[in-house]
């Protein structure tokens, strides 16, 4: 997922522990910290559903596939790469369930 306009900085604390966790985490699996927060905090707002869980699970590692492949970093005249264009629209199709009535959706 790349950055957006859309996103509202938060702050919030860790534990050392959970930092340490987080960071071993990020570069093991070549991940921003900040993504794998959304991700967290995308499964725990949706964890009332299996099918929404599984079905956004997919989503993820669809993206994850598709940021290792080596051709997708071309890059375009917009500073993009293939990969970030295909991140963001298979992010278009997350199911949001929890606190997304704001925003007119479900």
């Amino acid at each position: 997922m790349t950055f957006s306009a859309n996103y509202k900085p938060f702050m919030t604390y860790l534990t050392p522990k959970d930092i340490l966790r987080l960071k071993r985490f990020s570069k093991l699996n070549k991940i921003p910290m900040a993504q794998i927060m959304r991700e967290g905090l995308e499964a725990r707002l949706s964890s009332g559903n299996q099918y929404t869980n599984g079905y956004n699970e997919g989503l993820f590692k669809a993206v994850k596939v598709v940021e290792g492949i080596e051709a997708a970093q071309m890059r375009f005249p917009s500073g993009k790469s293939f990969a970030e264009l295909i991140e963001q629209e298979i992010s278009k199709n997350i199911i949001r369930e929890v606190g997304d009535e704001a925003n007119g959706s479900t």
